[in-house]
């Protein structure tokens, strides 16, 4: 099970605050951050966001700049998704460039120049 299943679980046994309850939420946003670094696809362009988000959930756990690692997950997440969102668009611009020109040389062309 991932580290997010074991933070969920021991954040949802504990029934009233302890003191030791902010480590635990603590080790689910470190986790969520680690798991976002996993999901990041493999793009040498993208490796550096990729080493951040494993420091910020490194740093997230300790304590230190917890805003700062969580704004940084939010906004990462928001990037990786807008990533996804525009290669999906690149592919089917490059499908219909296709389709349009029906030669490969062209389509391309086509492709870059937009």
């Amino acid at each position: 099970m991932s580290r997010v299943h074991d933070a969920m679980r021991q954040l949802a046994h504990k029934r009233a605050p302890e003191i030791g309850s902010g480590a635990a939420l603590s080790n689910l946003v470190g986790a969520l951050i680690e798991e976002l670094a996993d999901e990041i696809p493999e793009d040498s362009h993208l490796e550096g966001v990729r080493a951040d988000l494993l420091s910020a959930g490194r740093c997230y756990e300790v304590g230190d700049k917890k805003d700062l690692a969580l704004r940084f997950y939010l906004a990462t997440r928001t990037l990786l998704h807008e990533h996804v969102l525009l290669q999906e668009r690149l592919k089917q611009a490059e499908s219909l460039a296709m389709n349009q020109f029906g030669n490969g040389e062209d389509a391309a062309s086509a492709a870059a120049a937009s």
